[in-house]
């Protein structure tokens, strides 16, 4: 059974990940929205102009508020990316395991999430660069947040051996392809092209499946993987 983001991949359409943690600026207007607009914000600038160049008069002008108002919810720019990267990171986990979840095995799941992942990296460029690149330039309260979240998802990754009566890979596997992930799609952010991030999947999920369920499986996966020709297939995995 396909999941509605892997089928908007297959499609080219605007996947459901296109949706963000906190709604488009624009539609926000009320003060108690003050808040989430300062975070948003604050994820956009980071993903635009580098975290370390960010300054508070960046936030406020575009989120439209105040200086008072940002030091009302916030004790500085560390405190603001690290609030705002904890309410966004959560909100991708819980996305990309909730779709995951509703697939009926974990191969399933693992198209279907990574297909969710890699689509919001494209649709939200900005935001998946803070998260994934510009996290490494925060504080160390937020790269706590960050390393959290990385195992996390390791976790949720290496339910893989739920499905292994024999074949045991090593403890480590599931925190190594969460990494290699990273990298991957952080070298796509960081180059400018986050728009072909979802041009990974095929290379991504032959190299996971490849791991926890042997090269036979892992070609299975790929030829299952929604990328149109097979050269194009090839070519991706050549790339992981």
């Amino acid at each position: 059974m396909a999941s509605e983001a892997a089928n908007a991949y297959v499609a080219g359409g605007e996947a459901t990940a296109a949706a963000a943690p906190f709604p488009p600026l624009r539609d926000r207007s009320s003060r108690a929205e003050l808040r989430p607009r300062m975070l948003e914000a604050m994820l956009e600038a980071s993903g635009e102009i580098g975290y370390e160049h960010v300054a508070v008069r960046h936030v406020i002008e575009r989120a439209r508020s105040s200086r008072a108002t940002f030091y009302k919810y916030f004790e500085g720019k560390d405190d603001c990316f690290t609030q705002a990267y904890v309410e966004a990171g959560e909100w991708l986990y819980r996305r990309v395991v909730d779709v995951a979840g509703r697939e009926p095995g974990w191969r399933e799941g693992l198209r279907a999430g990574l297909a969710e992942l890699l689509e919001f990296c494209a649709n939200r460029p900005a935001l998946a660069r803070a998260l994934f690149v510009e996290i490494h330039a925060a504080d160390e309260r937020a790269r706590e947040h960050r390393a959290e979240l990385m195992r996390r998802f390791a976790a949720a990754l290496d339910l893989a051996r739920e499905e292994l009566p024999e074949r045991t890979p090593p403890q480590v596997t599931g925190d190594f392809m969460v990494g290699a992930i990273e990298n991957l799609v952080s070298a796509k952010l960081m180059g400018g092209d986050a728009a072909s991030v979802p041009d990974l999947l095929p290379g991504l999920l032959h190299f996971v499946v490849m791991q926890y369920f042997g090269e036979e499986a892992a070609w299975e996966e790929m030829t299952a993987a929604p990328l149109a020709t097979w050269s194009a297939r090839r070519a991706a995995a050549a790339a992981v």
